[in-house]
């Protein structure tokens, strides 16, 4: 007789789904590299910010030398205005206004200027002006006061540095000193070729200070910028070509900035992705496993259950009671054997929710367990008669017995705290329509790093060569079933000071007959 159903059988011909689970969330991380490769030609983050620094250094640059070259222009043109005011005011001081033709040249030429008026306060006006001068006005500046009000950039400073040599400007400004008006025409053609050469020396400068400016800027932003960018660029490269491996993980610099916050940000992210992906490949390992070892299994318990058949036969009345006992264990065992199947591919059975005798469970449990353990260790039942609960038996069966069976473990392995004997109890209340499980014992605990992780599969926290399922397999049946575990924190002055897991389990049904605990278990529970 077959002890596989069809499901088991179709189970065991396919391997789980979860086999493909790694290698698809590989495809998908590595997907993304290949998209970054194909934009390596551009010149990327470093190339943008070298551009924009050169860029705004340059523009800088520029703004101060217009600014410069206008300046240079005022200040030009208000000292050919105070050079022709001081001349003709040494003339003025004849008594005459018309300056002869050979003076007038003079002070022109002294100047540089075409002709010269100034209108004195006192009504009079000083003229030096050649005869005939006909030449157009190219522009008219007036010189203001104070020389502060000077904006920084003009116009007018490129107009005349583009304007054709021999052209004339018309100057007029102020005298601080006796408030006299002095209207000059200057040839251009001296200022002309002084603004472009200043601007050409500026130019030289300007390149120069660009350079080192933009070198220092450079330095600063790849240093501090550029270089922890392009760093975590790498580093998730790599990681998502083998996000699997532990050693591609990127080692935080510690900086205190927004790159250091990011890279602790990424090394948490790809140390919990690289741990998920080799839990996930482990189920994957788990589920192959199972399944090629289903088939040689089968045949062992066939040939087990064979045997508890013979043994019902035979008229000893310990073989009368333990034989339908061994037959329902071969029959769990194979429940194991497809339930771990299933667990690997994510499949576990539903729940088939009915009423128990959690006592009689328990009790029941515990008789195994004191033969497994030949009384190694000793079981206290601290559960009230007829505590009825509703839920899947077979689901809290497994829960209690992987609780037992590691607490067991871990008391014969490494024995009870401060010479207390080597105890587990089993105690239950029910309370505001939830029944409150615990299992207790007199072990040393578990440490405090390990209290976050003890419901992971695969965390071993008893023994060297376990599965670390038992725990995870636990809390995904307590899930099942409606309820919650939790690691509750034990007393050290309690007897059982050592791991102390809380179950609750709803009871949906308020006619349910609430059962009533002994003051010790209510009041440690």
């Amino acid at each position: 007789m077959s002890l596989l159903s069809p499901d088991e059988a179709a189970a065991r011909q396919s391997p789980p789904a979860l086999i493909e689970g790694p290698a698809a969330v590989r495809a998908e991380i590595g997907a993304a590299p290949k998209s970054v490769a194909a934009r390596r030609r551009s010149i990327g983050v470093a190339g943008h910010l070298l551009l924009l620094t050169i860029g705004f250094v340059l523009l800088a640059m520029a703004l101060f030398s217009a600014s410069r070259l206008t300046a240079y222009r005022e200040n030009w043109l208000r000292d050919r205005l105070m050079v022709a005011h001081s001349a003709m005011m040494l003339f003025g001081e004849t008594g005459k206004e018309l300056v002869p033709p050979e003076l007038a040249d003079k002070i022109l030429d002294t100047v540089g200027a075409k002709s010269i008026v100034v209108a004195l306060p006192d009504g009079r006006r000083l003229v030096a002006a050649p005869v005939g001068q006909t030449a157009p006005i190219a522009e008219t500046v007036e010189i203001a006061e104070p020389a502060s009000s000077t904006p920084l950039v003009s116009h007018s400073t490129f107009r005349t540095m583009f304007a054709q040599p021999g052209s004339l400007a018309r100057v007029i400004g102020k005298s601080q000193g006796d408030g006299a008006t002095i209207d000059v025409t200057l040839d251009e053609t001296p200022l002309i070729e002084a603004l472009w050469r200043i601007s050409r020396n500026f130019l030289v400068l300007s390149l120069i200070i660009s350079a080192v400016v933009t070198c220092v800027l450079w330095l600063a932003l790849w240093s501090m910028v550029i270089r922890p960018v392009r760093r975590l660029t790498s580093s998730i490269i790599a990681f998502g070509e083998r996000p699997q491996e532990s050693a591609r993980v990127i080692a935080p610099s510690g900086r205190n900035d927004e790159i250091g916050r990011a890279e602790a940000a990424l090394a948490t992210m790809q140390s919990s992705l690289a741990h998920e992906l080799r839990q996930r490949k482990r189920l994957a390992e788990l589920g192959m496993a199972v399944a090629r070892i289903n088939h040689d299994l089968r045949n062992m318990l066939s040939a087990a259950q064979l045997i508890s058949d013979r043994l019902s036969a035979i008229p000893d009345p310990l073989a009368q009671r333990l034989a339908p006992r061994l037959v329902a264990t071969l029959d769990r065992a194979i429940q194991f054997c497809q339930s771990t199947l299933t667990y690997g591919g994510g499949h576990e059975q539903a729940p088939t929710p009915r009423r128990f005798d959690l006592r009689e469970l328990v009790r029941l449990l515990v008789e195994t367990a004191e033969a497994e353990r030949a009384g190694a260790v000793v079981y206290a039942i601290d559960i009230p008669p007829k505590f009825e609960l509703l839920a899947d038996p077979d689901h809290v069966q497994r829960v209690i017995e992987n609780l037992c069976r590691n607490a067991a473990q871990v008391l014969v392995t490494r024995g009870a705290q401060n010479g207390r004997p080597t105890a587990i109890r089993l105690a239950a209340i029910r309370t505001d329509n939830v029944a409150l499980i615990e299992i207790s014992d007199t072990g040393p605990g578990f440490a405090p790093e390990q209290t976050a992780h003890i419901f992971e599969p695969f965390h071993l926290t008893t023994r060297e060569g376990g599965t670390g399922l038992g725990l995870a397999i636990a809390a995904d049946l307590v899930a099942r079933n409606g309820g919650s575990i939790s690691l509750a924190e034990a007393k050290s002055d309690d007897f059982y000071c050592g791991a102390r897991f809380l179950i609750t389990l709803p009871t949906p049904d308020p006619a349910t007959r609430r059962g009533r605990a002994p003051a010790s278990a209510r009041s440690s529970a």
